[in-house]
């Protein structure tokens, strides 16, 4: 997919970046961050980024990374640095399954299970590798320490990529086809759909009493 350089793609993008901002920057304890153990909580943050990856690509959804970061970092820097990671992990799970789908024919039934499974199981390896060294690293504690808390923080990774992928792709599929084709979402975003936003209300209506 193309990167979208048109005001609206960039407007909607926006959007959706204040919305990781705001949600990091004044979570809610217990609704939007969910305490668990060892500094990990439970949050949204990364269901625009889902969404966003599906409506508008892989570039426009790899933005909203350092977006996040900085909003985590200036009140949480090692924490940041461990989320920076797991959502950079869990697209680019969204990534190759985008890549392993793309000379196919298929409908969500099968796309979200894909999805799904590659996002979960990229952040879970991906996590447990990094943060063996991160853990060493940051908190200078020994490896065979670091291996098992490592451990530990599988289940919780598991747990959020399950609420990022499950409900941005959730709400990408039910949002309406004519909300999409305005916002030229997913495949309106290519040529073959550019101009349906130009077909005027009267046009649309004339061909419907045909």
């Amino acid at each position: 997919m193309k990167l979208r350089t048109d005001s609206r793609s960039i407007a909607i993008l926006a959007i959706f970046a204040a919305m990781i901002l705001a949600l990091e920057i004044l979570p809610i304890p217990f609704l939007t961050d969910i305490p668990l153990f060892g500094g990990f909580t439970l949050d949204p943050t990364g269901i625009p980024i889902t969404i966003v990856f599906l409506a508008y690509g892989s570039i426009f959804s790899l933005i909203l990374i350092p977006i996040m970061w900085i909003a985590i970092a200036y009140r949480n820097p090692v924490g940041s640095v461990f989320k920076g990671f797991a959502e950079f992990y869990t697209l680019l799970g969204l990534i190759v399954a985008k890549l392993f789908l793309r000379n196919s024919t298929y409908d969500w039934k099968v796309a979200a299970p894909i999805y799904l499974a590659f996002g979960v199981a990229f952040r879970a390896i991906g996590m447990y590798i990094t943060n063996v060294f991160l853990i060493q690293w940051l908190y200078g504690m020994p490896q065979e320490g670091a291996i098992a808390l490592s451990a530990t923080f599988i289940i919780p990774n598991v747990i959020q990529a399950l609420i990022n992928i499950l409900i941005g792709v959730f709400i990408f599929i039910i949002i309406p086809e004519s909300l999409a084709i305005q916002a030229r979402f997913g495949k309106y975003g290519t040529d073959e759909y550019e101009n349906y936003e130009e077909i005027s209300t009267e046009e649309l209506e004339s061909t419907s009493d045909e």
